[in-house]
């Protein structure tokens, strides 16, 4: 099976699971447990489905990709004419900070493109523009569904697909919305933390410039009760504060290598767009590259609960290298091989025909077979041997 046929293969199977409304089922984000509305899925698999009318030039594909971007643009997904309406139960916010509308944002601007009509772009763009962009930060506030204008998102990935998602619009303020991506690109050094000789770490640099940066109690309450797990978790640690935090910072750089490849999927769609940037040259940049192609670095994902069960390295390794590595074309071949080939081999279930093995959220891991789709070598063969 290639990869085309795979893509084809699962968006069929997932034309079952569409809902009168257009909707996909929805998940609950992850290992995070966060209870979720149809909106995050829905946008991953309309991409799915748009690639597999590219394909296939099959009807029954561009209807759905119709029924979805209908379902995105309705009042259920955006009841108040803000943000997009992503998870419902959470103490932080219901947008799921900018990585929420970004996925959106990424599923709109696909549908204006596959459907040619402008309004799905259009609406991305005023979504985008609703978000607060502090010049002297290069960050975005995350903006309530609601429209109240909450803090500064203080998750790098999610400043980044943010910026990321935004670029693939063709909406009327190209100009004005360029502008303020590349404002965040040029605060890249002041934001980003690159350690351990390439690995993105997690949480945006501290910077003193940003005060007030979380919201005080939502976040006082994720602080308690993450060092309650911590504590759960590990026995015999008593109350030492640098245990403790000795113990947080370790788990940060695991949380921080399930999320590199996120990261890089990211970077990849931002320099699809802005390939001239000075940034890629950046010799601490080029570092994040070769971060990818680390045997520690591979060996981490094995167990990592963020990497194969919910951030696909299979997926997103791939499509890094294709537009960052300098590799000559066999060995980018090898490569990506090797990665999409175990990704299967851990999740995909040739029963079900969806990413539904070894994760805890069948739902959203299924969905994010979309991130496939940007893959350029849709014709390499794909040996799937199940891995227990």
């Amino acid at each position: 099976m290639t990869i085309a046929e795979l893509i084809i293969e699962s968006a069929k199977k997932a034309l079952n699971l569409q809902r009168e409304e257009g909707s996909m089922p929805q998940g609950h984000n992850g290992p995070y447990n966060d209870k979720e509305t149809p909106v995050r899925n829905t946008s991953h698999w309309l991409i799915t489905f748009a690639k597999a009318y590219e394909l296939t030039n099959d009807r029954i594909f561009i209807d759905a990709v119709q029924k979805a971007a209908h379902y995105l643009i309705s009042e259920k997904a955006r009841p108040f004419r803000y943000s997009f309406f992503h998870r419902t139960d959470s103490q932080i916010d219901s947008c799921n900070g900018l990585i929420g509308q970004a996925w959106t944002i990424e599923a709109l601007a696909t549908a204006s493109n596959i459907l040619n009509d402008s309004i799905y772009s259009n609406l991305g763009e005023t979504v985008f523009f609703q978000h607060n962009f502090n010049n002297d930060y290069g960050l975005w506030n995350r903006l309530e569904i609601d429209g109240k204008i909450k803090s500064i998102d203080p998750t790098f990935n999610h400043q980044l697909w943010f910026a990321a998602c935004a670029a693939q619009l063709n909406g009327s303020r190209k100009k004005e919305r360029d502008s303020i991506i590349k404002k965040f690109i040029l605060n890249l050094p002041e934001n980003l933390s690159i350690i351990e000789d390439g690995l993105i770490f997690h949480p945006l640099k501290k910077n003193k410039k940003i005060k007030d940066i979380y919201d005080k109690k939502p976040i006082k309450n994720r602080i308690r009760n993450n060092i309650s797990k911590i504590i759960q978790s590990i026995k015999n640690i008593g109350n030492n504060p640098i245990e403790l935090k000795n113990i947080a910072e370790r788990k940060m750089i695991s949380k921080s290598m399930g999320y590199h490849h996120f990261n890089m999927y990211a970077f990849a769609l931002l320099k699809d767009k802005y390939p001239q940037n000075n940034y890629w040259e950046n010799i601490e940049f080029v570092s994040t590259t070769k971060y990818l192609m680390r045997d520690d670095y591979k060996n981490e994902l094995e167990n990592n609960s963020f990497g194969f069960p919910y951030n696909p390295p299979g997926f997103e390794i791939p499509y890094a290298l294709e537009v960052f590595s300098k590799l000559k074309r066999e060995e980018l071949l090898k490569i990506s091989s090797y990665w999409i080939n175990k990704q299967m081999s851990k999740c995909y279930n040739p029963q079900t025909k969806m990413m539904d093995r070894n994760t805890s959220d069948i739902f959203t891991h299924s969905a994010r077979l979309y991130e496939l789709t940007r893959n350029e070598n849709l014709g390499l063969q794909i040996s799937i041997n199940r891995e227990i």
